[in-house]
C-alpha cells in the first residue's frame, strides 16, 4: 500500500513474508579499499569503530598497522590491503576498523571506509573471476553485483589464518 509517498507493508501481508523466506540471503558489510569495493559476512564482524589512537609496534611486519586498546584488551590492527596486493596505507577521516574474531583471536582490520550492510541472495554470489590474481583469489569467497557495484567477498577466516599471521602468533 502507498500512503503519502511511503510504502507500507502490513504485517498480515503473508505473500511478501513467504517470498522473503524462500530466498536465502546473506547479510554483508560492504567497505572500500582504495577504489575497490569489498564485503564480509556480518556474522564475521564483532563491531566497526572509527580509527582510535593506534600505537605503532617497532619491528612489526608491514601488514601490522599497530595495536589499539579495545575496552582494556590490546588487539592488533592489520592492513587488509597488504594481503590483497593493493598499495599504500593511508588513513583518512573515513577510515574505519572492523573488529573480528574470525581467525580465532580478536583483531582489527583497517578499511578505507564502511559503506553499508546489504542483504544479498546466496544465489547471486558468483565464484571469483578467473582474472583475479591467485593470491587474492585465495582470500575471496566470491563476487556479487549489487546495483552498479561489484563486491568481492572476503573470507576473513582465511586471511587471519594465513602463513604470515600464523608465524606472528608463534612468536
Amino acid at each position: 500500500m502507498i500512503d503519502g509517498g511511503k510504502i507500507i507493508i502490513e504485517a498480515g501481508d503473508d505473500d511478501f513474508w513467504a517470498e522473503k523466506e524462500k530466498k536465502k540471503t546473506v547479510r554483508i558489510l560492504s567497505f572500500s579499499l582504495g577504489s575497490e569495493n569489498y564485503g564480509v559476512r556480518v556474522t564475521e564482524v564483532k563491531e566497526v569503530l572509527r580509527v582510535p589512537r593506534l600505537t605503532r609496534v617497532p619491528n612489526a611486519p608491514d601488514f601490522i598497522v599497530g595495536v589499539m586498546n579495545l575496552r582494556g584488551e590490546i588487539i592488533s590492527v592489520i592492513d587488509l590491503k597488504f594481503f590483497l596486493g593493493l598499495g599504500g596505507r593511508e588513513m583518512t577521516k573515513e577510515s574505519m576498523i572492523v573488529v573480528t574474531d574470525a581467525g580465532g583471536a580478536l583483531m582489527g582490520i583497517l578499511v578505507d571506509g564502511v559503506k553499508d550492510a546489504l542483504d544479498i541472495e546466496e544465489t547471486a554470489i558468483q565464484p571469483p573471476l578467473g582474472t583475479v590474481k591467485k593470491e587474492v583469489a585465495e582470500y575471496t569467497k566470491g563476487e556479487v553485483q549489487f546495483g552498479e557495484t561489484i563486491l568481492s567477498l572476503i573470507d576473513l577466516g582465511k586471511v587471519l589464518s594465513c602463513r604470515e599471521i600464523e608465524q606472528l602468533k608463534k612468536q
